[in-house]
Formats: structure tokens, C-alpha cells, sequence
């Protein structure tokens, strides 16, 4: 009666859900990488002034944004080479569904993001995992390359990498691409790039335009602050966005999603503040973890994964008694740690408070 594949693919583990804030007199998260500035306030105004227009089905749809993606990205790149979706996390779905079938192999580096096992085994894939390379977690491109096969199907590079923070640079990511077969397509997920600071970051856009078999992966979720509104787009060559837009189903995004992603497109002095608090809080938090002697690893998100002397999830529980959230590693593969998103300096200064006295 069930696909056997699905019956055997691992489920993905839920995030537990923000507690009642009115439990403390503040309370700061910063355990999902979110931006605390908020959205765009462009955005947030078109929202309000579109919201009438809610009954009809489609007074903003994809086909426009794609559009406007390509204007965005000065026609540089073609509306057929743009899958919006709702959030980057459908747009793996949409990846996997058109490019993986049973039996698939499809490389992974852990400590990576959770939901790829989960979206690779829903359409029968097989999950090689090729871990990053301690101390520094960073990507093993021989023993990438060594673990294809003739199953091969998709490989995928995060950078900057969920939760580490850590990134291939471009000569490591040109190595990789030079040494993979025609028939393999690497799934790079760049939905942090906007935080970046790093001279030597390759960015999806520039192989796409040499025709190399990338998709790249983007999301409304992080700088543009709009997580709840579930936005995500990935970027291609021509030839495979034409076949993956087949995997198309009507009213896909919502209108009010589409339409607030467009605006936040045009704040670029939202995006520019938003970039200016990740940069100095990361900064400053260099300098205090440096100063209290914790282990972290320099990150070009806008996150931070460190070391800790006690159970990661006792570390948790003691840093939400006191209204501060966090993120164990267990989680994601890296026991031990913790990731911290970088916000205000108030939530910045109020977690280090909170961790001298728990530590």
C-alpha cells in the first residue's frame, strides 16, 4: 500500500516551537537565524495595501516573479532560469523530485542541514555523506570526487555552511566542478551569501553564466526577514531550469509572499543594515569568546557555532530558563556545540550576561 522508499526515509525532526515569550520581561531568540531587524518596511507596507485583493487567486504570481528576478539580476540570468517556490526548502524538493530517482546517490557533507536526508530519501535517493574535515570543517573535495559513481545524481555544497559557518572558497569549489562528470548537478546552497565578507566566495550566479550544471539556492528567509512568509527561489542554466519549471503546479506561491519578496528586493538600505549589525556582532563577538576562552569557528554567516563544557542540551534549556534561545548542534551532527545567531547588540550582550553565569 506505502512506497517502500518513503517508509524507510529518515522524518525530519520538527524544531520546537517558540515558547510564550510573556513568561519573561525579555526574551531574545536567537536560534533560528533570523534577522532581528525585522523585515523590510517596503514590504511589510505593500502587504498591507494588497491585502483586498487576497480573494482572487493569482493578482501576483510566479511567472511575474520570475520576471522580476530577472530584472533583479540585470537580465544577467533569464525568467526560465529562476524556480520560485515556497521557501528554499521547496525548492529542494522541486531539485530532488525532478533529479532523483531510486537508487540515486547523492553526496552530502555533515555537519550540514538537517532536511536534505529527508527531501534526498522521499524520492528514493541514497544519502553518501562525505563529513567536512575536522578541526575546521572543511569540505573533503578529494573525497568527494573519489565517491562518485555512475549513481551519482546530485552533490551538495552549502556555503556557507549550516551550522559551521565555515566556506569553500573558489578555488576548492572550482576543483570540484572541474573534476565532476557532465551528468553530475551540484545543488549549492547560498542562502547566507548576503553575510559574507570573504574575498574568495563563489558566488552561484558566476558559474551559472559559464553554463556550468549548478543550481543555486536563495531564500527570503535571512537577510530579507521574511521567514514566515516562506519565499525561496533557486537559480539555474537555462537547460535545467526549462525541465525543472515542468515540475510546476498553479498558485504555487502566495501572492502576498511574491509580492513582499519583490519589495524587500528593491530595500537596499535594509539589506546594508542588515549586513552592518551581522558584521560588527560577529566582530564583537570574536572578541568576547576570545576573552572567555571559547572554542568557535569564524563564520561568514549570520551565526556562530561554539564549543561548550556542558551537555549542548542542558546548555539550551539553562540559556531558555533565563529567556535567551539557542541551538544545540546535536541537531545538526556537531555534539558539543552550539549555534548562536548573531542579533542586536542588546540580544548580543544580553547572551553573554546569560552565559557567564551558566557556563
Amino acid at each position: 500500500m506505502f512506497k517502500e522508499h518513503i517508509e524507510k526515509a529518515s522524518r525530519f525532526q520538527l524544531r520546537k516551537p517558540t515558547p510564550n515569550k510573556k513568561k519573561w520581561d525579555s526574551f531574545y531568540k536567537l536560534s533560528s537565524n533570523e534577522n532581528m531587524l525585522g523585515a523590510s518596511l517596503l514590504a511589510l507596507e505593500a502587504i498591507r495595501k494588497a491585502t483586498e485583493g487576497v480573494y482572487e487567486y493569482d493578482f501576483y504570481d510566479d511567472y511575474q516573479f520570475q520576471d522580476v528576478l530577472a530584472d533583479f539580476y540585470n537580465q544577467e540570468l533569464k525568467s526560465g532560469q529562476f524556480i520560485t517556490a515556497n521557501s528554499g526548502v521547496e525548492v529542494l524538493e522541486i531539485i530532488c523530485r525532478g533529479l532523483v530517482s531510486v537508487g540515486s546517490e547523492c553526496i552530502i557533507s555533515s555537519p550540514t542541514f538537517s532536511p536534505y536526508t529527508n527531501i534526498i530519501e522521499l524520492e528514493g535517493g541514497i544519502v553518501i555523506d562525505i563529513p567536512l574535515e575536522l578541526p575546521d570543517y572543511q569540505i573533503n573535495v578529494d573525497a568527494i570526487l573519489n565517491a562518485i559513481t555512475d549513481k551519482t545524481a546530485l552533490v551538495f555544497v552549502t556555503n556557507p555552511n549550516n551550522p559551521t559557518g565555515t566556506y569553500v572558497n573558489k578555488t576548492d569549489f572550482e576543483r570540484l566542478l572541474d573534476g565532476l562528470p557532465q551528468d553530475v548537478i551540484v545543488v549549492y546552497d547560498e542562502v547566507y551569501f548576503h553575510f559574507v565578507d570573504a574575498e574568495d566566495f563563489p558566488y552561484a550566479k558566476d558559474y551559472i553564466k559559464q553554463g556550468r550544471n549548478i543550481i543555486g539556492l536563495h531564500t527570503f528567509s535571512k537577510i530579507y526577514g521574511l521567514a514566515g512568509l516562506r519565499v525561496g527561489y533557486g537559480l539555474t542554466t537555462p537547460f535545467i531550469g526549462e525541465y525543472l519549471n515542468k515540475i510546476f503546479r498553479p498558485f504555487r506561491i502566495n501572492s502576498l509572499s511574491t509580492l513582499a519578496a519583490y519589495e524587500a528586493l528593491k530595500d537596499e538600505d535594509h539589506v546594508q543594515k542588515s549586513q552592518k549589525m551581522i558584521w560588527e556582532g560577529k566582530k564583537w563577538f570574536y572578541q568576547k569568546f576570545d576573552e572567555l576562552g571559547i572554542t568557535y569557528w569564524p563564520t561568514q554567516g549570520n551565526f556562530i557555532l561554539f564549543k561548550v563544557e556542558i551537555s549542548s542540551l542542558d546548555f539550551t534549556q539553562k540559556m531558555l530558563n533565563e529567556g535567551v534561545m539557542v541551538r544545540p548542534g546535536d541537531n545538526f551532527g556537531a555534539p558539543g556545540c552550539i549555534r548562536l545567531t548573531i542579533g542586536t547588540q542588546e540580544a548580543n550582550e544580553r547572551f553573554i550576561e546569560v552565559y557567564k553565569g551558566i557556563k
